[in-house]
């Protein structure tokens, strides 16, 4: 039963992947994490104040014809917090707490796109444009009349059809809500000793929600930039741990717990990679072709008619 669903899920896959589209998207931003610590039943203590600090990363989005997608990646992460003590009894007071070093974080989810919103109404623009085209359309066609040559009537058309969707193009924004799961492959341990001193590893988990949305720019079907705002909570191998020492010959256990959060906003700018260029150069042949016949029809009608 197993191996036919994995088989129906990957036969569905396989049919929206022509309709798909793949982008690599490499980012640099900001982390803001918070982490705090517990001991026994007392209340939750900040022991490092917030900062903000560098993140880099790289993302895959996969998109459907849907519009909507999953997308997988590696970050960097700053959440943990070593937390060190040399009595457990006085560590409510008495520690040292610093960030730990920097690791590495897998991320995978699924993410919405909305439809395009522009910043500018480009309906009278197109308009005048076509307008003036048309006029400009006109007199070369005139001019040309006795000296006509298909291959330049397809050209000089394309050239102006190109300067048309340049001008009109509008800059828009795509909004993209996402939700997933981030992941470090190697966590640290609870608790490290050397000699008379401990360290308990705050905000040391190994599992996390994320969600957040991503503002991506484009103008037209160009995608110029992302950025992107993420929350991250942190769920997994954040139970309560327990640290047993001995004091005057007798066996003392401490608990320790910890949460672990982070905001970041990062920037990208997306590389696309196309599918079909073989159908989209030959669209183009195609359509040329049809100009070429359409301007032959237009130029040999206004030579009948000024003869």
């Amino acid at each position: 039963m197993r191996h036919s669903v994995l088989a129906m899920f990957c036969l569905a896959l396989l049919a929206q992947t022509t309709h798909s589209q793949l982008t690599l998207t490499p980012k640099l931003g900001i982390e803001n994490s918070r982490t705090m610590v517990r001991i026994n039943e007392n209340n939750f203590i900040k022991p490092v104040s917030l900062q903000l600090t560098p993140q880099a990363g790289i993302r895959l989005d996969y998109k459907f014809k849907s519009g909507h997608g999953v997308f997988a990646g590696v970050s960097t992460s700053n959440t943990a917090v070593s937390f060190s003590f040399t009595d457990p009894e006085t560590s409510l007071s008495n520690y040292f707490a610093s960030r730990s070093s920097t690791q590495l974080r897998l991320e995978g989810g699924y993410q919405f796109n909305s439809k395009p919103v522009s910043f500018k109404n480009s309906g009278s623009s197109k308009k005048k444009t076509e307008a003036k085209n048309s006029g400009r359309t006109e007199s070369s066609m005139k001019q040309r009349c006795g000296s006509y040559s298909s291959h330049s009537c397809c050209d000089k058309l394309k050239a102006e059809k190109s300067k048309q969707l340049a001008k009109a193009r509008p800059i828009s924004v795509r909004f993209q809500p996402q939700i997933g799961m981030a992941y470090i492959p190697s966590t640290k341990p609870d608790f490290t000793t050397k000699q008379t001193s401990y360290t308990y590893n705050a905000g040391n988990w190994d599992a996390a929600l994320i969600t957040g949305i991503g503002f991506e720019f484009a103008k037209g079907k160009t995608k110029l930039f992302q950025v992107n705002l993420q929350y991250l909570k942190g769920v997994g191998n954040m139970s309560t741990t327990k640290l047993q020492t001995e004091a005057g010959g007798k066996s003392v256990d401490t608990y320790y717990s910890s949460r672990a959060s982070s905001w970041s906003l990062s920037f990208g700018v997306p590389v696309s990679f196309a599918k079909n260029s073989t159908t989209k150069k030959q669209k183009t042949e195609r359509s040329c072709q049809q100009q070429k016949t359409h301007c032959e029809q237009k130029i040999q009608y206004r030579c009948r008619v000024r003869i």
